[in-house]
């Protein structure tokens, strides 16, 4: 499975989390995207942001990464931070389905 990484760098734990609910916007209006698999974000408590984005095929991850430069050029007109993003091949995932059986 392919992935599409974004890992931003905020100054404060407070605009990260202004910034990450742009971000989780952005990525709601993602999913018309054909092909995206899965998504998730994590939020770090000095002020660290990463998504993943799986795809099913290169084609997704372009159209991923045009709409995620969109969203960097954005936050970078209010606020102060460091960004990367990379592709990257998934090597293991585990998720336990949040099920319960009991009654």
């Amino acid at each position: 499975m392919l992935s599409y990484v974004i890992e931003v760098k905020f100054q404060t734990f407070d605009q990260a989390k202004i910034a990450n609910s742009y971000i989780n916007t952005c990525l709601n209006e993602c999913l018309s995207i054909d092909g995206i698999v899965g998504m998730n974000t994590f939020i770090g408590q000095n002020g660290e942001i990463t998504s993943t984005i799986k795809c099913e095929n290169k084609g997704c991850m372009t159209s991923v990464d045009e709409k995620f430069q969109e969203v960097i050029r954005t936050l970078r007109s209010t606020m102060i931070f460091q960004a990367k993003t990379f592709y990257s091949i998934c090597s293991f995932q585990y998720e336990k389905e949040a099920v319960s059986t009991d009654l």
